[in-house]
């Protein structure tokens, strides 16, 4: 089931329903006395220690926002409201062009300057400032900014561990000077070798880090095949709320249908964009599998748009059977009403982290088609919660292979949910990050 607060381009903007918004105590007692559990934020919680250590911890990214929205950063969210219920001490600094209250969590703002480099495609008019934060010179800019603002966090907040929820690039060597008094980590969630001297970047980039975790067992393997020491990578998998994601009743379906005035028994597909690692190449390769496909059987194919993405071009791709929506509440109901996840990823150069929608996907017990690129096999296990394919004439007829066989959707929808839950749960990758910092901690003391 999806709820309006639990999904979407903006989600719970509101924040957690009265009874489940963080309370605010006057301190946390460990035993040894009182004293503010992340200083200017005070929460009081079931302590859950592993190894009973309990940690400082701050967390550096972009666009770490107190609500759910459309980025990646809903899992760091998540992550940070896990890490407070388990007794730790958390500060975000989430760096972004907009300055966001930080609704009774602990997240504090660090202004980001935008370079217009070259326009980034993937943004309308409206949205081009996201653009400007997207590319090389912009990270390198704010790196200083970042630096400066860490430093002066770290002499009040005192972190244990640093965590980098962003690659920031090969500028973050400044960061040496930080890393030789706490450990540093960071997330590398996704490869996208894209550019000219891309691996040499990259591997420059991780030079101030104790500890880097790609998200996927493909992207682990691409770091050694890079020289990079096994010692200090661990493969963490990002992971979501699985009892917040959940299969719709057949109730809630017949409703979410209804509402896209869908007929009765009619095979739904979705696609939403873009995500982190698609652009407007994948679109079209959707877009030609889903005309492939309507040529010889009357599916819906429903294609979500991001508000940031969305552009009054796209509406020409509509025609019986395809349709286009920007609507958060479209969106909805589309994940509400589908039957099936398509998402083609055309550049082999990539490493599917796999997206975050994915598992939220796959969570609500809907299957993924893809096509067959390193990385997608960690969520999409062919004939169990998906299939991967090589080209458009084999998702079209994969399509109609999954359209025409209930028994086989029915196998798809509990393989989808299981491998959501077994690999994909935020709680085991807070788990396997607090331990991953545990043993920093111990080792650096």
């Amino acid at each position: 089931m999806i709820r309006p607060r639990d999904y979407g381009f903006d989600g719970d903007r509101a924040g957690w329903p009265l009874e489940t918004r963080w309370r605010t105590p006057r301190a946390v007692d460990r035993g040894g006395g009182k004293f503010p559990a992340c200083m200017d934020f005070k929460y009081i919680a079931v302590v859950k220690r592993i190894g009973d250590l309990t940690l400082r911890i701050m967390i550096v990214g972009e666009r770490i926002l107190p609500f759910r929205h459309a980025g990646d950063k809903n899992f760091w969210l998540d992550m940070i409201r896990r890490l407070l219920v388990a007794g730790h001490e958390v500060e975000a600094l989430s760096v972004d062009i907009e300055a966001t209250p930080g609704n009774g969590l602990p997240i504090r703002h660090v202004p980001q300057i935008p370079v217009y480099f070259r326009p980034d495609a993937r943004f309308n008019v409206e949205h081009s400032r996201f653009g400007g934060v997207n590319n090389y010179v912009s990270k390198t800019t704010n790196v200083p900014i970042i630096f400066r603002e860490v430093r002066r966090r770290q002499r009040i907040f005192r972190a244990d561990v640093i965590h980098f929820a962003d690659n920031f690039g090969p500028a973050t060597v400044l960061l040496r000077a930080i890393s030789r008094r706490v450990p540093l980590t960071l997330s590398a969630p996704t490869y996208h070798r894209n550019r000219p001297l891309y691996d040499a970047m990259l591997l420059a980039s991780f030079s101030s880090f104790a500890v880097v975790v790609p998200f996927s067992e493909a992207y682990r393997r691409r770091l050694l095949e890079l020289g990079f020491p096994s010692g200090r990578m661990r493969r963490i998998r990002w992971g979501i709320d699985v009892s917040r994601f959940t299969p719709p009743t057949d109730a809630e379906r017949a409703a979410a249908r209804a509402s896209l005035g869908l007929e009765r028994g009619k095979f739904v597909v979705l696609w939403t964009g873009f995500t982190q690692q698609t652009n407007e190449a994948d679109l079209q390769e959707a877009m030609r599998i889903a005309t492939l496909t309507l040529e010889r059987r009357p599916l819906e194919f429903i294609f979500c748009f991001k508000p940031e993405h969305f552009k009054s071009d796209f509406r020409n791709f509509e025609r019986p059977g395809i349709r286009v929506a920007n609507a958060p509440e479209t969106f909805r109901s589309a994940c509400t009403a589908a039957d099936l996840f398509l998402c083609p990823i055309q550049d082999p150069r990539s490493i599917a982290a796999p997206p975050l929608v994915w598992p939220e996907i796959l969570a609500m017990g809907i299957p993924i088609l893809t096509t067959n690129i390193p990385g997608t096999d960690e969520a999409v296990v062919d004939g169990q919660s998906g299939f991967a394919v090589r080209s458009a004439g084999e998702a079209q007829n994969r399509l109609e292979e999954i359209a025409t066989d209930s028994a086989l959707q029915r196998r798809l929808r509990e393989g989808a949910r299981r491998i959501a839950v077994e690999r994909f749960s935020v709680d085991r990758a807070m788990d396997e990050y607090v331990d991953m910092w545990s043993a920093l901690v111990a080792q650096s003391r």
